[in-house]
């Protein structure tokens, strides 16, 4: 990717759209007035007791960029020697493309003092504890016009040793998240800032900015800032569904961390932050989830926090899993076997050794460029609450393919049944790798997905390829047209050597089950 490539933030207007629910949970009063897509791993889209058979959802593969990455460290191993970036940390890594300014923009949180980093450099570290004391928190400021080569400009805003010719944008604070909203009229708020205030009373607070460096002064929640809680990556974004922006944060039950969700309408008073994800005990605990939408459903980055058992190999570590929602309150697994998104570098238990990424991932929410999303995140080698060294690295998956259908015994044949489709044009497509040898084929069946309709036999199904992995379906001796249309049917896909990663086009799913009354 270079200069030249075509960026955008993935959501609902430059990434594929299912089929929408309201905020109420209902569906839309006219679900024709638009094409629909939906992902594999999207439950609503499959009949799950009836023509399943040898599958399971696989998550696709995320490529890292092997030759840039990473594409900048904590700073006292630049040249010059940056001391006031002697440890990122986790970095809560929030970059975007600003259209405005044709740049990148990374704001990432970091220890702007840490005397045990500072002091011992990694050669010596291995068989010393590492002394948590006299540590400031801070959030500092990169930009970058490809994507991989950064720089950290002298801002001029906060004096550190008596200099401020630094990168810094606040001192004593964490978690921050800028959202970058180009749309809102007032241009001295287009740049949105949240972060929690560790000094002077601990609370979240909000900024504004015209340009994206000068923010306004912080100004604290008027109420229902969590205490303790989001201590974590504090993302926000605007719910294309209420207009409304939410915040994804942290707060503590029962001794775990969990997800939680707060709403404002004019981003300065917030509703009180209400759980809305929890992992699995000490040992998968959700530390922090971006959210993003992605046509109209929601995805979460989950740094999952392995705590408990000291004995076991990836005690203290933090692996990056893919969640989904279609309502922001009920969230599920990608994947049940492993919904591991971004994979850890080679080394884990190996530091000063190992990949820079082979112990913690904390990811940025995504942005697209041409035909890929990628994901810029910091990763660090070292334990999470131990000695540990942190740099900004990126990946991408391709647009779409976050994970398919595949067979579950080899290259057996595998089959799957969709609920009840509607369609009102001719238009179905298909997002489907068939390897050498492999085959697709497609029945459409009634509603329940137990009788053939006539003309629309298996062997009379053909597959045409559109480019980017996506193929129109038809049946040559008939046409979904001639259906009844005010019915649904079922599509039942049965293939072999084949993975299958989303459907699309003008169709749209029965909405009875798909969203909660």
């Amino acid at each position: 990717m270079g200069a030249a490539g075509t960026f955008a933030v993935a959501g609902p207007a430059t990434a594929s759209s299912p089929a929408v629910l309201m905020a109420d949970g209902s569906s839309p009063a006219d679900p024709t007035g638009r094409r629909h897509t939906y992902f594999a791993f999207d439950t609503g889209l499959w009949n799950g007791h009836l023509g399943m058979a040898n599958c399971q959802i696989e998550m696709g593969r995320f490529v890292k960029d092997e030759k840039h990455n990473p594409l900048f460290r904590e700073g006292i191993f630049e040249h010059p020697r940056l001391p006031w970036e002697p440890r990122f940390d986790n970095g809560y890594p929030n970059v975007f493309w600003d259209a405005q300014h044709k740049k990148f923009r990374c704001y990432y949180t970091l220890f702007l003092r840490d005397p045990a980093s500072l002091n011992t450099p990694p050669e010596k570290r291995r068989g010393q504890d590492y002394v948590i004391a006299n540590r400031k928190t801070g959030c500092c400021y990169a930009e970058s016009v490809d994507g991989v080569h950064w720089t950290k400009p002298e801002l001029g805003l906060v004096d550190f040793d008596g200099s401020k010719k630094n990168n810094i944008l606040f001192e004593n604070v964490q978690g921050t998240s800028v959202l970058y909203d180009p749309t809102d009229p007032d241009s001295s708020r287009r740049y949105k800032l949240i972060t929690l205030r560790e000094s002077g009373g601990t609370s979240l607070c909000v900024a504004f900015s015209s340009d994206g460096i000068h923010f306004s002064d912080l100004k604290p929640w008027p109420a229902n800032s969590p205490s303790p809680g989001a201590d974590c990556h504090n993302l926000v974004f605007r719910d294309s569904r209420t207009n409304e922006y939410v915040l994804i944060t942290r707060l503590w039950d029962s001794n775990i961390r969990v997800s939680a969700m707060s709403r404002s309408k004019d981003f300065i008073n917030w509703s009180k932050p209400v759980e809305v994800h929890r992992g699995n005990g000490f040992e998968s605990q959700i530390y922090s989830m971006p959210v993003f939408e992605y046509g109209d459903l929601y995805l979460g980055l989950a740094s999952l926090y392995r705590d408990g058992d000291t004995t076991l190999p990836h005690h203290d570590t933090v692996d990056l899993a893919l969640q989904w929602s279609s309502n922001l309150t009920e969230w599920n697994d990608v994947a049940l076997q492993d919904s591991t998104f971004i994979p850890h570098g080679k080394g884990m238990d190996t530091y000063p050794r190992g990949d820079f990424d082979s112990s913690v991932i904390f990811s940025s929410t995504p942005v697209e460029v041409d035909d890929k999303l990628y994901f810029y995140y910091m990763g660090g080698k070292g334990r999470h609450t131990g000695w540990r060294e942190s740099a900004l690295g990126r990946g991408y998956v391709e647009k779409d393919k976050f994970a398919c259908y595949g067979s579950r015994k080899g290259n057996a044949v595998s089959s799957l049944t969709t609920q009840g489709l509607n369609f009102y044009g001719n238009d179905i497509e298909l997002l489907v790798d068939i390897e050498d040898g492999g085959w697709l084929e497609v029945d459409l069946m009634n509603q329940a997905g137990t009788v053939v309709q006539s003309g629309f036999e298996a062997d009379s199904s053909r597959l045409r390829k559109l480019g980017n992995g996506w193929r129109q379906l038809t049946w040559h001796k008939s046409s979904v047209m001639n259906l009844d249309r005010d019915s649904f049917y079922a599509m039942r896909i049965t293939m072999r050597k084949a993975k299958l990663w989303a459907i699309q086009g003008d169709l749209y799913v029965r909405p009875l089950k798909y969203a909660k009354p």
